[in-house]
């Protein structure tokens, strides 16, 4: 709430009815959406997460519940784009019922050569 002053020495004074940013900035942050994580070896796993978090998190717990190394593997938006730890649901463009897939990274690959 604020106060204000009108009109020249008439000593009135008028409360305006003011809604505080803060409260909308956190209604809105507040939203939670709904990720899905798909793999070709894992069930289907499903998390609630707020836009803004990191997906870190959401990593780190999936390869936690299923005992992999982060390091071993990659996730992958919709669009086939690699998802990096370090961005939001927002900078990937995951929305509300949204998936990721988690893809098996693979360092090389070996040739076996026979001569007969």
């Amino acid at each position: 709430m604020s106060t204000s002053t009108h009109g020249a020495g008439t000593g009135e004074v008028i409360q305006a009815d003011l809604k505080p940013v803060k409260a909308e900035a956190r209604a809105a942050s507040a939203a939670v959406i709904t990720v899905t994580v798909t793999s070709q070896t894992f069930a289907d796993a499903y998390f609630n997460i707020k836009p803004s978090v990191k997906l870190r998190r959401l990593m780190d717990m999936y390869c936690g519940k299923h005992s992999i190394d982060p390091r071993t593997v990659k996730f992958v938006n919709d669009e086939g784009r690699f998802v990096r730890a370090d961005q939001t649901a927002e900078e990937v463009g995951l929305k509300d019922g949204g998936s990721i897939s988690l893809e098996i990274d693979q360092q090389g690959s070996a040739c076996v050569c026979v001569k007969n």
